[in-house]
């Protein structure tokens, strides 16, 4: 990959998302990012510039394994090139390497090394010729593969070192390719296994030629070894992505199995004779983003494709139906399923628009649908896993007939909590991508063409209205009209938003000309002199569609302009006006100033009043307004909307002018977003955070575009900007969005200038406190150490700042085992939040509560009661009794009574606490605890049954809020229900599933344990069997420790 990073929500101008499940990104997201400027010889076509033949892909497979090739090799030196496209087979190679083995001029190194990668040849043999059997009667060369291979170990022979770097990745290859083969081997869908073996053959190629350019750049030891951390970091990620394609096929057999089995299960509780499930909504439920659009054109065909399959009366289908609309930005997916949804011919129930972009607007999508269907206990602001289940509990319930669509699915690690395995319905896809995110083995598809010559012009000619119509229905067109709108049309490739775009400077000669053929010479013209991006060069067909735009974007007003600029950096959906209103004037300085209200309306603090900001001031009404008219954005009541190829196509006229414009949006979206001070919650404002998280993360996003190739000059950033990811990355954390809270983290604090600021230690303690939660304890160790030398550096010893440091610190030595190190940190705390009064008092009882967790390591269970009680009587006083703190008093509590055999006062507890849980956060981490601890009493109580039904409720809760690995709750909760079912009188109706689940839990535990998560070593009988006590410690040792 060149110069973008998958980890972020956007990616930079001059670089592509493609449509092929990849291993170029770090993050193993199935994409990859292409430069989309002047390429290599030999390899043009993008991604998305495919047409995959969903119901046989043996020919886009064959064309993109040589087009993949071309582009490796189109990237090496002329020399390597003509080396590496040497006609050679797997018997060369082999020859080869054993001739190395025994070559008397071989030293024993030499030879043991080149020994080691004689089982490479079978395993690549065994992956080609099940590519090649899988594409006839296509067909496709691999001599390209065996050369490259053969150049890297002739370039690694002149060095013990570089021969030893060499042999280990490709041995670390060998292995995960040796698992897909096996994989590929039991998969009975073809075209999914296909899809497969392209996305392990791109990265390797890719692999082997970065490998190739890293030897010959770096001739020399020292040189080599110094640069080695950069390849073997891209080679790793690549290697991880090749283990999620592995993964991923396997998921496609055996999932849609359990489907299919769930689907069964669901039907026959839907037809059992009980009542039927009472629906609070009223229907029909229709959740669509915009207005329908009465200048559609065409795809009856794509239409009728998508009913074929989605149509809930049509025999065969199945239960659920899973159609995706693959194809390029600006082709028409998303017109053509909104187009599906308002025209609705299977005449759906319920139709619900999910937004995929990123997890903030997925989790906003399913809390709209909660509210939607009136679903008992839905909530608008915050909450949001609690509004997935009970989505998806409806979805699984419901004899309603409802159709969900993804717009823009582009992630499958963000999705895949959200697909309703098991359910009875229809789902829609519009992506980039032809990935099949829901893993289901029956899903269709279509790739949405470019409209054709025919079709362009007579939409063109819808477009220009009805005198162009008359006109071309009765010949009177001029022929030079003719020409020059073919012409025209030529350039822009088909795309329904760009063919728009162009009728709408035809019509408006303010922009373009009195005819089409002028308005075609000020294109050429416009083409010659447009500026370059600032985030990269274009290819042809990129810089035609900026042209297109930047004539429209040069006609619009000052204003206009300086709004687009701004529109074009925030997030393209639901920006409420609200923003452009602030009441501190001044986060309109710059290129909004002109979104100012009259002084006249100001109060004593220059701060608008709350009357005047009801209400757009003239200026921002009539810049909505231009805008609007051009057909650059849209509007539904007070919330805008800008396509996304509109902000791609935004062209800043210099650094300058990107800089205040960027600097412009992020003073509006600081403004608007709640701040966070002094460690206290934000929970009283997630309504607020809500709105403007989007925004935030956005933000974040562009700037990391802004500050990384291809990027010709980057962005600055300001001490603004890092408040405000500061502020969100917090609201993030709390509302466990760990993932994109620390992406979040990583832009700010590649933006703070000071990294010994109190800034940076704010940032630091967010990531920490992230970390702790993920249990990633060597991770928060480090933001955490970080975080309190700044403060101690900076602050006075009373300051309540360094007591948050002192009790993180405490938490991170008792997760650690070093309670007296703890509470040493905790009695620091204490000293500070006593000194402070009332205004710490909530603080000073969470500390307390952590300090009776380490007497309750000590078996001082006196001790811990005794705090327990004083942290108790400061939350009762300070929050009530049922705040979420109080959970975890409760169940606090109920580990002290569990650990001296009280079970019964120990059960007590443990309900009290979910209780609380239940009512506030029903699958936050300490409802999941709950459940566990509870199903753990009845266990030693030897109620089995009652015992697995507590852990299979702590695992559902795990299972969603983990949903792309097993994390370490989820390995606890699997190893003590292994242990329920082997200790179960009934124990051969469960012999096989708790084996199962005991091995699940072991691979999950070593996997977690090798990253760092647990470091209980477990004790072995003379037997090979595993200490209770110390097998339990180690899962227990996975978990937070707030949640043990």
């Amino acid at each position: 990959m060149k110069g973008a990073s998958a980890n972020d929500d956007s990616i930079g101008e001059g670089y592509e998302i493609v449509e092929l499940p990849s291993a170029s990104c770090p993050t193993g997201y199935f994409w990859q990012i292409l430069y989309t400027g002047t390429m290599s010889e030999g390899f043009n076509r993008r991604g998305d510039e495919y047409d995959v033949d969903f119901d046989d892909t043996s020919q886009f497979v064959a064309e993109r394994w040589n087009d993949l090739k071309d582009s490796v090799v189109g990237e090496l030196g002329a020399a390597d090139r003509t080396v590496v496209t040497e006609s050679r087979a797997w018997m060369d190679f082999a020859t080869e390497l054993r001739q190395k083995t025994v070559d008397k001029e071989s030293s024993p190194a030499v030879k043991r090394l080149t020994s080691q990668l004689l089982p490479l040849t079978r395993t690549i043999t065994t992956l080609i010729s099940a590519f090649t059997k899988s594409i006839l009667p296509h067909e496709a060369r691999f001599d390209v593969l065996w050369g490259l291979i053969h150049l890297n170990l002739k370039l690694s022979y002149s060095s013990l070192d570089k021969l030893e770097r060499t042999v280990g990745w490709l041995n670390r290859l060998r292995r995960v390719v040796e698992l897909f083969n096996r994989c590929f081997a039991i998969c009975e869908e073809i075209n999914e296994s296909r899809l497969a073996v392209i996305e392990v053959m791109d990265p390797m190629a890719s692999i082997l030629g970065d490998s190739v350019k890293y030897l010959r750049s770096y001739p020399s030891d020292k040189e080599a070894t110094k640069a080695w951390p950069q390849l073997d970091s891209k080679i790793n990620r690549r290697l991880s992505d090749l283990d999620a394609t592995v993964k991923h096929l396997n998921d496609i057999t055996t999932l849609s199995k359990a489907n299919q089995e769930r689907q069964v299960k669901h039907l026959a509780i839907r037809h059992a004779p009980v009542p039927e499930p009472e629906e609070h909504g009223r229907f029909p439920v229709q959740m669509l983003p915009v207005a329908k659009n009465p200048a559609f054109y065409g795809r009856q065909i794509e239409l009728g494709k998508i009913d074929q399959y989605l149509n809930w009366r049509k025999d065969g289908n199945p239960a659920l139906r899973t159609y995706t609309i693959y194809g390029r930005r600006g082709v028409g997916k998303t017109e053509i399923a909104l187009h599906y949804a308002y025209s609705n011919p299977s005449e759906f129930e319920a139709i619900f628009w999910i937004r995929c972009e990123t997890s903030v607007s997925l989790r906003q999508s399913f809390s709209d649908m909660a509210m939607a269907l009136n679903l008992p206990g839905a909530d608008r602001h915050g909450h949001h896993e609690e509004n997935l289940m009970a989505v998806q509990k409806w979805l699984k319930l419901t004899r309603r007939r409802w159709l969900m669509i993804f717009d823009n699915a582009e992630k499958e690690s963000i999705l895949k909590q959200y697909w309703p395995v098991g359910a009875n319905g229809a789902i829609l896809i519009t992506s980039r991508k032809y990935y099949n995110f829901m893993k289901d083995s029956q899903r269709r598809g279509e790739t949405v063409k470019p409209f054709n010559d025919h079709q362009s012009w007579s939409l063109l000619m819808q477009l220009l209205g009805e005198d162009w119509k008359a006109l071309d229905k009765e010949g009177r067109i001029k022929v030079s009209e003719e020409q020059a709108a073919k012409q025209f049309l030529s350039k822009l490739g088909g795309l329904a938003l760009a063919i728009q775009q162009a009728a709408i400077l035809v019509n408006n000669t303010e922009i373009g000309g009195d005819t089409i053929a002028s308005t075609y010479e000020l294109f050429k013209d416009n083409t010659r002199s447009l500026p370059p991006r600032q985030s990269g060069e274009r290819s042809e067909l990129i810089h035609s569609l900026d042209t297109l735009w930047n004539m429209t974007f040069n006609s619009l007003s000052r204003n206009g302009r300086d709004l687009l600029s701004v529109l074009s950096l925030l997030s393209p959906d639901a920006m409420l006006i609200d923003l452009f209103l602030p009441r501190k004037q001044s986060a309109l300085d710059g290129k909004l100033a002109f979104c100012k209200q009259n002084p006249s309306l100001l109060d004593d603090k220059s701060q608008a009043t709350l009357s005047s900001i009801i209400t757009p001031p003239l200026a921002l009404k009539n810049a909505i307004e231009e805008l609007l008219k051009k057909s650059l954005i849209k509007q539904e009541g007070r919330i805008l909307t800008v396509h996304r190829v509109v902000q791609e196509a935004m062209n800043f006229h210099s650094v300058q002018d990107l800089q205040a414009s960027f600097d412009s949006a992020v003073a509006l979206v600081y403004e608007a977003f709640p701040k966070q001070v002094h460690g206290f919650p934000l929970h009283k404002y997630w309504g607020m955070c809500q709105a403007y998280i989007p925004h935030g993360a956005h933000l974040s996003a562009r700037f990391y575009d802004y500050t990384h190739p291809p990027t010709v000059s980057p962005l600055v950033g300001s001490s603004q900007l890092v408040d405000l990811l500061a502020n969100c990355a917090w609201y993030l954390y709390e509302i466990s969005d760990y993932d994109v809270c620390l992406r979040v983290i990583n832009t700010a604090q590649t933006a703070t200038k000071d990294t010994n600021s109190l800034q940076y230690a704010h940032l630091c303690n967010t990531a920490a406190s992230a970390y702790y939660e993920l249990n990633q304890i060597a991770d928060c160790r480090a933001n955490w150490e970080k975080a309190l030398a700044i403060r101690e550096s900076l602050l006075p010893e009373d300051d309540i700042e360094r007591s948050d440091s002192y009790h993180n610190m405490g938490n991170l030595e008792s997760a650690s085992d070093n309670l007296d190190k703890a509470m040493e940190y905790f009695t620091r705390a204490v000293r500070v939040r006593r000194a402070k009064g009332d205004s710490a008092a909530s603080q000073l009882a969470l500390t307390y509560l952590c300090m009776g967790r380490v007497h309750y390591l000590r078996d001082e269970f006196q001790a811990a009661s005794l705090l327990f009680a004083q942290s108790e009587a400061l939350f009762v006083r300070t929050d009530g009794a049922d705040t979420q703190f109080m959970a975890h008093v409760h169940h606090a509590y109920g580990n002290v009574e569990y650990e001296q055999k009280r079970f019964s006062s120990a059960k007590q507890n443990y309900n009290d606490c979910l209780k609380i849980a239940l009512a506030g956060t029903a699958i936050h981490p300490i409802t999941a605890a709950a459940y566990y601890s509870l199903g753990c009493v009845e266990f030693k109580l030897k109620h089995h049954d009652v015992a697995r039904g507590y852990l299979d409720k702590a695992r559902q809760i795990a299972e969603l809020r983990s949903p792309a690995r097993d994390d370490g709750t989820i390995a606890r909760i699997l190893w003590k229900i292994a242990c329920v079912m082997e200790d179960d009188p009934a124990i051969g109706l469960y012999t096989n599933e708790a084996a199962q689940l005991r091995n699940r839990a072991e691979i999950a535990r070593r996997t977690l344990t090798g990253r760092g998560e647990g470091e209980v070593l477990i004790s072995i009988d003379k037997d090979g069997n595993a200490d209770e006590g110390d097998e339990e410690d180690a899962y227990d040792a996975l978990v937070p420790m707030y949640f043990r």
